[in-house]
Order: structure tokens, then sequence, then C-alpha cells
């Protein structure tokens, strides 16, 4: 079985997206910022990092910085809603820094599970 770990500061959204996942069959770990994330990452590996840019302690940027240091085949798909009300595209700075894909909040469980399945496969496979 893929694992998924789901980093946001967002209580709802990490269940909303544990939801998606778990449904589609995947094993979902959660963090609620970049500093727990690091932990949990320390403490298994992990086929896929979805990793919201907005938090606090720790950031999305500053998470990919030190994943793509530390784990370069870890994929990493980041996700924001807050670039359009600072007028900054962020999720085109993840890009730059790493992340291998990116998807903008709000989205629906199809697009967040084509997202998946194109960076780590299907659940079982």
């Amino acid at each position: 079985m893929k694992t998924v770990l789901v980093v946001d500061d967002d209580p709802s959204i990490r269940a909303l997206i544990r939801l998606y996942l778990e449904g589609a069959g995947y094993a979902v770990i959660e963090a609620a910022d970049g500093r727990l994330a690091m932990s949990a990452l320390a403490g298994q590996p992990v086929d896929l990092v979805v990793l919201d840019i907005f938090m606090p302690e720790m950031d999305g940027l500053e998470v990919l910085q030190v994943l793509r240091d530390q784990c370069q085949s870890c994929k990493v798909m980041a996700i924001s809603g807050g670039s359009a009300k600072i007028g900054l595209d962020l999720l085109d700075h993840a890009t730059i820094f790493g992340a291998d894909a990116v998807l903008e909040k709000p989205f629906g469980a199809a697009r967040l599970l084509e997202k998946t399945a194109a960076l780590i496969g299907t659940a079982a496979g």
C-alpha cells in the first residue's frame, strides 16, 4: 500500500484529503506543520508528501528545501489557496523549489486522486 503524508495547518483540509486518499486505498499520515512533517518523515518513508505552502512554524517552501536536500526521490505535491490573496503565485515558487506537482485549493477528490496517481501510481500498484 502506498503511503501519503498530508501536511496542512488546517485540520479540516487534512481530514478531507485523508478521506479522499483513504477512500482510494492509500495509507495516510498527517502533520499540522512543517516541523511535525519533518519528524513524521524521520519515522517512516512515504511515497508522497502533500504539502501546504502557508503554515506556521515552518512553511511549505522551507519544508520543500529540506526535503530536496535530504530526500531527492520523495514526490511532493504542493497545495495552496492563499496565493491569489497576496498577489503572488507561490505554487510557481514551489515548482522552482522542487515540487513535482502543484494543486490549487479548493480542489475535489477527482483532481487530487488524478495528480496523486500520476505521481506515485494507484494505492495498490
